[in-house]
């Protein structure tokens, strides 16, 4: 455990005590603060996470800033993320707070994708596990049982991305199914 100084974080103080393992004495230093060896993002990262949705830091409103806007490609509902989609979100993720540095008004869009095939594979799965025939049930029915699944499962990747970081617009979450997304 590394120790210093709150009153020596200032630039000249900090490189000159922050490898020093026991108690810097300064005139100016009155706080002592612990410094694991060790980083654990489990100490940090939920509580600014937390602290920038509590703020709707990644949240855009139209304004009369010059837009930029990703669209994550909708992952499907029935899966986790894959190293694919981790280095996909990063890039987004980088390229989207460049834009906020850069003073645009950016907004990433999350959302998933119904999968239809790979969904019905899964619940057709579940259905057999807990002894029903999808062919014993009537159409809707089974979409009972699709929309239950996508309900139960269907978030998790979502959970993941914010879990990662992902700085996206929450409040504009979409999935390819939900009312508002349809060409009627």
């Amino acid at each position: 455990m590394f120790r210093i100084h709150y009153n020596c974080l200032k630039p000249e103080c900090f490189f000159r005590f922050f490898y020093i393992r026991q108690r810097v004495k300064s005139k100016n230093c009155t706080e002592i603060m612990d410094i694991p060896s060790k980083y654990d993002p489990s100490q940090v990262e939920s509580q600014w996470y937390d602290y920038w949705m509590q703020h709707h830091m990644f949240r855009s409103v139209p304004d009369e800033r010059e837009p930029y806007t990703i669209l994550i490609p909708p992952p499907n509902v029935t899966g986790v993320l894959h190293m694919g989609h981790m280095l996909n979100n990063t890039i987004q993720d980088v390229l989207i707070r460049r834009a906020r540095l850069k003073g645009l008004n950016a907004c990433w869009v999350p959302g998933t994708d119904h999968a239809s095939i790979a969904t019905e594979a899964k619940v057709v799965a579940h259905l057999k596990s807990q002894g029903i025939e999808k062919s014993t049930l009537s159409r809707e029915e089974f979409l009972k049982h699709a929309w239950a699944w996508t309900d139960e499962y269907g978030g998790v990747i979502l959970k993941q991305l914010k879990k990662l970081g992902c700085s996206c617009d929450w409040e504009r979450t979409k999935f390819t199914l939900d009312d508002d997304m349809s060409a009627r």
